[in-house]
C-alpha cells in the first residue's frame, strides 16, 4: 500500500506507462468554530487520541477543547475589531469591510466530527490512514517544507519538499493505490470550503484541506460529491 521514502534530486515524475492528473499543496485540516477552532485531533475508531501511537511521528502539541469563555471574549474581539474596521473605512471613504467580507461557513454536515470534535485522521489498528505521513501535519512539518498531494491515473501520493523553487527535489513520503480509496467527500463546513476527506476500503479516513484541491477533486470527487473507485 505503502513505499519507502525515497529522495530524487528533481521534481518527481510518474513511472512509464503512468500518467500525473493533477497535484496541490495539502495539509490536514483545521477546526473552523467553537470549541475546535485552530485544533486537529487524531483518533482510532473508539475516539481515543493515537498521536502518539503513530509509528516515527516525532511530538506535537496536545489540544484540548477551547473553553467556553475563551470564545465568547475571542467573538467580541472578533466583532470590535470589525466594527472598528467599517468605521474606518466609512473615514476613509471606503465601501467598508466586515464580517460578511469574508466565506462563510457551510452548514455543519457531520457535528460530531466538525463541532463538538475534529479528528483528522480516524483510524483502527492496522488501517491504512495510519500509515499517512507526519509532515502532513503543520503543527509538526518546519516552515521551510511542504506537502503536495499528486494524482495519477493509478495512485495517490504524498511529497515533501522545500519551499524553495531554486530547490527541485521531492521526496516520495506515502502513496497509495487508487483501488484501496473508497470514496473522496467535499466537506462544505469548512473555512474557505477547502477541506475534502478521503475514506479508505478498510473504513479509516482522513480530513485534508488544500487551497487548490479542486485540482484533485476535479477527478477524485466529480459533480456528485462522493465517487467510489
Amino acid at each position: 500500500m505503502t513505499a519507502p521514502s525515497s529522495r530524487t534530486t528533481q521534481r518527481w515524475q510518474p513511472a512509464p506507462g503512468e500518467h500525473e492528473l493533477a497535484r496541490a499543496p495539502v495539509s490536514f485540516a483545521t477546526g473552523a468554530v467553537g470549541r475546535v477552532a485552530d485544533r486537529r485531533w487524531f483518533r482510532d475508531d473508539e475516539r481515543r487520541d493515537i498521536q502518539a501511537e503513530l509509528p516515527g511521528w516525532p511530538a506535537g502539541p496536545t489540544y484540548r477543547l477551547r473553553s467556553r469563555v475563551g470564545i465568547a471574549l475571542g467573538t467580541t474581539l472578533k466583532v470590535v475589531g470589525a466594527l472598528g474596521l467599517i468605521a474606518l473605512a466609512a473615514v476613509l471613504g471606503g465601501t467598508g469591510v466586515g464580517p460578511s467580507a469574508s466565506e462563510p461557513l457551510g452548514e455543519p454536515e457531520d457535528p460530531e466530527n466538525e463541532t463538538r470534535d475534529f479528528p483528522v485522521l480516524w483510524a483502527a489498528p492496522g488501517t491504512l490512514a495510519r500509515t499517512l505521513p507526519w509532515q502532513l501535519d503543520p503543527a509538526r512539518r518546519p516552515d521551510t517544507d511542504v506537502t503536495h498531494a499528486v494524482l495519477t491515473d493509478h495512485r495517490l501520493l504524498v511529497l515533501g519538499a522545500l519551499d524553495d523553487p531554486r530547490d527541485p527535489w521531492e521526496e516520495v513520503l506515502w502513496e497509495v493505490e487508487l483501488s484501496d480509496i473508497a470514496t473522496v467527500e467535499r466537506r462544505k463546513f469548512s473555512t474557505a470550503r477547502r477541506d475534502f476527506r478521503i475514506v479508505f476500503t478498510d473504513g479509516s479516513w482522513c480530513r485534508l484541506t488544500s487551497r487548490d484541491g479542486e485540482r484533485l477533486l476535479s477527478h477524485l470527487a466529480p459533480l456528485r460529491d462522493t465517487v467510489s473507485h
